[in-house]
């Protein structure tokens, strides 16, 4: 397992890493709509030097993974950078949904190629990734021109999609819903500061 909670730790294989901030970070969830939303903790920084971004995360809630879903060049994904909450990572260490069973909906930046230099909203669909897609808006995303949509599978997900800014490399944000219990609610804060806090960065 690749699993990354706290401390800091160095993977030889990807050079990604990841560390503990020792301030304190705050950010804003773009659903907020005022100063009383802002929250304020100890944050975990995800680096990946390989593909020249990261994001923040609370450790004290989630688990961040990189090696549980292996990349595929059947469908040129490059990459799976998985957020989990404790609870869930724990019972993925424990073999829990070994046998088959579906991993439960969670946050995830996935990295794919794009060797066509396909337009965004094009190159999702003609994917096989998302099922079925709709409601296509335009945003930004760490200051560069991005997609938000919403796609229908095995779970229902929020997806927001961008391009590298050093690469053809298609970089996607998912947030896999269930709409009951309160996984959708606890995720959705993983999302949202994954999205806010994402930035690219040079190796």
């Amino acid at each position: 397992m690749g699993f990354k909670s706290s401390g800091v730790g160095f993977d030889s294989n990807n050079n990604d890493r990841l560390s503990i901030s020792i301030s304190t970070k705050s950010y804003l969830s773009e659903n907020s709509i005022s100063a009383a939303n802002l929250v304020s903790q100890k944050q975990a920084i995800y680096r990946s030097d390989r593909y020249g971004f990261q994001f923040s995360y609370s450790p004290k809630n989630f688990v961040v993974d990189d090696k549980t879903n292996k990349p595929s060049s059947k469908d040129n994904l490059l990459t799976t950078i998985d957020i989990w909450t404790q609870q869930h990572a724990n019972k993925i260490r424990s073999g829990a949904y070994e046998g088959g069973a579906e991993y439960p909906a969670n946050v995830s930046v996935r990295v794919y190629r794009n060797p066509q230099k396909l337009p965004l909203q094009k190159w999702v669909q003609q994917s096989n990734q998302f099922g079925i897609t709709r409601d296509f808006k335009n945003t930004k995303i760490a200051g560069k021109n991005a997609i938000a949509f919403q796609s229908s599978g095995l779970y229902e997900n929020e997806n927001i999609i961008f391009s590298s800014s050093k690469s053809s490399n298609i970089i996607v944000i998912t947030f896999a819903k269930t709409h009951y219990g309160s996984n959708d609610a606890i995720y959705q804060r993983a999302f949202d500061q994954v999205v806010n806090t994402f930035t690219f960065v040079s190796k």
